[in-house]
């Protein structure tokens, strides 16, 4: 039951790669009728207004470097044979990276069930060619990738990826983030949205060592329900500064449907995940102190 179990687990903790969709709906510039009362004041007539979300989107495409922390916590209850076993689990990366050339930092802690896991990855462009390193608690491995393997640790492709291209998502008005104002925005991710989301993150591509096939994922993937999430750019510098995504409902729904899936070999068994969120934060735009890929990890 244990490798199940934690075969289980991972899948649903690789879904946070769900997060590749979304966006949000600005309201067009607006620009002010000259009339007698506004002459006297051209100054303010002649101001722009600027779309939070739109200005947010072309500051970070053309950010330079940028850090940001992404934290998801689940919760896990797991029944067998008249046994229950809760278990809360926090994963959380911390990443950094610049771009032009693309040069990414992650450090990742996973705490579940007493213990505590860490994994580094460190990935670098040089004259065209990708490079990715990875720490595993015990060694590096090091391995010529694509762009877009080292894009899953880039903390600017991952905020562009999870907002798109902004048009999907709803003011919701403003406020305080961390002490600093900031616009709120939200965008409902539907049931076949998500569905679709699933199925193209390859999150699920494990399955079939478990013994489910394609017919049987796509039942799974049936009645997951909508997913909401959210968006703060900071008022001032208009820059994305928050994301989260509660996939609770969604993954609980999932997780019941993976054990039915399984059948005879998880008779007994029951999954439950009462909480599952994805938050993910950005700091220091433009201003990432350098770093260097370690010595030892290019050394294998």
């Amino acid at each position: 039951m244990k490798r199940k179990f934690w075969a289980l687990f991972l899948t649903a903790a690789l879904a946070l790669s769900v997060t590749a969709c979304g966006n949000d709906s600005s309201a067009p510039a607006e620009s002010g009728s000259q009339t007698e009362e506004s002459a006297e004041a051209p100054a303010e007539e002649e101001e722009v207004q600027v779309d939070p979300m739109e200005a947010a989107l072309e500051n970070m495409d053309a950010v330079s470097s940028m850090e940001a922390k992404m934290i998801m916590n689940m919760d896990m209850v797991v029944s067998a044979n008249g046994q229950e076993q809760s278990m809360e689990s926090v994963t959380t990366m911390d990443m950094a990276c610049f771009n032009d050339p693309l040069k990414i930092k992650m450090e990742m802690t996973i705490e579940a069930a007493g213990e505590s896991q860490e994994m580094s990855v460190y990935g670098e462009e040089e004259d065209g060619t990708y490079m990715m390193y990875v720490y595993d608690g015990s060694s590096w491995q090091s391995q010529e990738v694509e762009r877009t393997d080292l894009g899953e640790f880039d903390a600017r492709d991952s905020m562009l990826s999870s907002i798109g291209d902004g048009s999907v998502y709803t003011a919701e008005g403003e406020e305080q983030i961390d002490g600093a104002n900031a616009y709120k925005y939200s965008y409902v991710m539907t049931e076949e949205e998500t569905k679709q989301a699933v199925l193209s993150s390859g999150a699920l591509d494990q399955l079939s060592s478990l013994g489910i096939d394609e017919s049987q994922i796509e039942g799974m993937l049936s009645g997951l329900g909508d997913i909401t999430t959210y968006v703060w750019i900071d008022a001032e510098t208009l820059y994305p500064i928050r994301y989260e995504m509660d996939m609770t409902d969604v993954m609980d729904a999932l997780m019941v449907s993976m054990v039915e899936a399984i059948g005879e070999q998880a008779e007994g068994l029951s999954m439950n995940v009462p909480k599952m969120e994805i938050i993910m934060t950005c700091s220091n735009f433009n201003n990432v102190a350098d770093f260097s890929v370690p010595d030892e990890a290019k050394a294998n």
